[in-house]
């Protein structure tokens, strides 16, 4: 099977420092490809780097909604021509309406600054969303979408809140979440976006699978896309075969992924 990590930070610490065996470790598995994706400016050029460094990652350049400063701002100019150097995506990005701080209307214009720049360069957004679904449509709408659509990734929203997004060319992943298989609403969303708009993340170091959170002191990796492979299988009765199948296939198509540069 060939499995594409679509979101995970190899820019974390603890990956970063132990990458040549994560990195390993993911191959082993059966990832052919893993899109990293940065939080801030500073991480841009280590993104960039990894990309460069390593055939088997790809890279997303963004700035997260939790990590905003008023300097970064200014940043946001430099992110296209950024982008160009080898990103696949604009991302991380997003609203997040669950913190207190930054506010919305502080989050608003970055992410609209950010999206418009995937609009100009026509690349994918990676997209984080914590309740801000109304919030988010909105910035679309006003914004617009680039071509190449975008993904909300760690989805948590129902069908009806999916119906909504899959129009703009936008698609879901998840990752650990999916392995507490126990949630008829996940098992309708699924059921409503498998096959077409179906990825599978990590978010690797965080959210790491149920089957693996014995040890609080180690963190998620990009291996562990395997568990949530299983559990997606188990919940939508397919094949692990087939579902890795149907959404390599979905991410080459949305981050025009070279699957033939790794290896």
């Amino acid at each position: 099977m060939e499995l594409v990590d679509v979101h995970c930070h190899l820019e974390s610490s603890y990956l970063y420092k132990n990458l040549d065996t994560v990195l390993r470790d993911a191959v082993d598995t059966g990832v052919k490809k893993l899109i990293t994706s940065s939080i801030t400016p500073e991480q841009w050029p280590v993104s960039l780097g990894l990309a460069t460094r390593y055939e088997e990652v790809e890279c997303a350049l963004g700035v997260h909604p939790w990590y905003l400063d008023e300097s970064f701002f200014s940043s946001l100019d430099l992110l296209g021509d950024e982008a160009r150097k080898g990103a696949v995506a604009i991302g991380e990005i997003g609203l997040d309406i669950k913190v207190d701080f930054p506010a919305l209307d502080q989050q608003v214009p970055f992410f609209e600054k950010q999206l418009a720049v995937a609009r100009e360069l026509n690349l994918p957004v990676i997209m984080h969303c914590r309740g801000a679904w109304q919030e988010i449509l909105k910035s679309i709408k006003r914004v617009g979408m680039p071509e190449a659509g975008g993904l909300l990734h760690s989805f948590s929203g129902s069908p009806e809140i999916a119906e909504d997004f899959i129009p703009l060319g936008i698609s879901f992943s998840m990752g650990g979440i999916l392995t507490y298989r126990n949630s008829r609403k996940r098992k309708n969303l699924l059921k409503k976006i498998y096959p077409r708009h179906f990825l599978l993340e990590t978010d690797s170091p965080d959210i790491p699978p149920v089957e693996v959170r014995t040890d609080p002191a180690s963190p998620n990796v990009p291996a562990n896309i395997i568990y949530n492979l299983r559990a997606a299988a188990d919940i939508l009765e397919k094949s692990a075969e087939e579902i890795a199948r149907e959404t390599t296939a979905n991410a080459v198509r949305i981050f025009n992924l070279d699957m033939k540069r790794q290896g």
